[in-house]
């Protein structure tokens, strides 16, 4: 059994993964995506790429790939018009890890440049997919995570969850050129997030590394209460 790489790693499960393992693969009848419409943003490369390739696997019918607001709003309306329904599984994945540096010497166009993708890119994408949601469709979120948050408060009808996709090496951050999972980790785990079988996850937010076995046995535990949601709250002084 692996454990997290570091000690400042918190486990929700005893078990913790750092590659596919038989409960998540997309080729699970149990978590089959047949006959589903979906869209992963940024999935040129890395996670989203291996996300669309899985939820290709699990038999979605169009998944696809989009970036910024003209492209998702051309896609998603080409997409509709083409399979005659709408949106089942929107993923928002499309971002980018920052510079390190202190303030006083951080490059004003690094910072505007993380602000347009991870925040106005996840903006873009909700504004875009929203109209064209199925009934019941599924936001799975990789990004801007306070804005989702408040997303699923105002959209009841749309099922969000949220997901730290774990550390793995890809092009969003050349600094962590192999990290210790693998990237069908996040991907796969993503298709089995869609499944009815997670569906008690509803507005939490969940580890790519977490045992969805040892989830699914604490089902009842925390669909009714407040674990695994990220919030600010007073202590009792």
């Amino acid at each position: 059994m692996a454990s997290p790489p570091m000690k400042s790693f918190v486990s929700f499960t005893e078990t913790w993964h750092n590659r596919p393992y038989p409960a998540i693969l997309p080729t699970r009848p149990e978590i089959s995506a047949s006959g589903k419409s979906v869209f992963v943003t940024g999935g040129g490369a890395g996670i989203g790429k291996a996300a669309a390739i899985a939820f290709a696997q699990a038999g979605a019918k169009s998944p696809g790939d989009v970036t910024n607001r003209t492209s998702i709003e051309a896609a998603l309306g080409a997409i509709e018009a083409n399979i005659g329904g709408k949106i089942d599984i929107f993923i928002n994945n499309a971002g980018m890890l920052p510079l390190e540096a202190a303030v006083i010497d951080y490059p004003e166009s690094e910072i505007r440049r993380c602000f347009e993708i991870n925040l106005m890119g996840s903006f873009n994408a909700l504004q875009a997919f929203t109209p064209l949601a199925a009934p019941g469709a599924k936001l799975l979120n990789a990004a801007a995570l306070k804005m989702i948050d408040h997303y699923a408060s105002e959209n009841p009808n749309i099922h969000v969850v949220s997901i730290h996709p774990g550390i793995v090496g890809t092009e969003i951050d050349p600094n962590i050129p192999v990290g210790p999972d693998t990237v069908e980790l996040p991907a796969h785990f993503l298709v089995w997030i869609a499944s009815s079988e997670a569906a008690f996850l509803r507005k939490k937010l969940v580890r790519a590394n977490w045992d969805v076995e040892e989830l699914k046995a604490r089902a009842e535990e925390i669909q009714s209460s407040s674990l695994l949601r990220v919030s600010l709250t007073g202590v009792d002084m």
